[in-house]
């Protein structure tokens, strides 16, 4: 499968807000959102701008099989979210997102020497495609991923460093 990368745009508000409203995020804090979370998010520059940059994961179908968002573009290690929908998990989409997403970020930001992102303890594929993907665990903190309406969980951490990416 050939993925491709579209930059989320300003006028996309009404297809995110459909998109991120229409799945269930169980390893997020929200695990579900709405168009009203959007909008606000939107507003406050937190899916693209000068810190963050945001694209559409699509196949060969015009509708989104994810969402991906890199952001703290300026700091030492550059972060990564990566969302699918429902119907795209456990078909090695997400391998392919971020195997895409790590070339873009280091061919489009050449001084990044690091790439990293977090999840929850217990999102087995979404740390699968970590290691897949050739990033290495750094961390593990206790308690650290608040949990809406529960006690907190444990979190960790990847990254893959530029000359680690580029030897895959």
């Amino acid at each position: 499968m050939q993925l491709r990368f579209d930059p989320v745009v300003a006028s996309d508000a009404a297809l995110l807000g459909k998109f991120l409203s229409a799945s269930e995020w169980p390893f997020h804090f929200e695990h579900s959102v709405d168009e009203n979370w959007v909008r606000g998010r939107l507003e406050s520059g937190h899916f693209f701008g000068s810190d963050s940059r945001s694209f559409w994961i699509r196949g060969d179908e015009e509708a989104p099989l994810g969402f991906a968002r890199v952001f703290d573009l300026e700091d030492l290690t550059p972060l990564i979210d990566l969302r699918l929908a429902t119907a795209a998990r456990g078909q090695g989409v997400g391998t392919l997102a971020l195997r895409g997403l790590t070339t873009w970020m280091f061919s489009e930001y050449p001084a990044a020497g690091r790439l990293g992102g977090y999840t929850r303890h217990d999102n087995l594929a979404m740390r699968r495609v970590f290691e897949k993907c050739g990033f290495a665990q750094e961390a593990h903190h206790r308690r650290a991923w608040r949990v809406a309406g529960a006690a907190p969980v444990d979190a960790v951490g990847y990254a893959i460093l530029r000359d680690e990416a580029e030897a895959l």
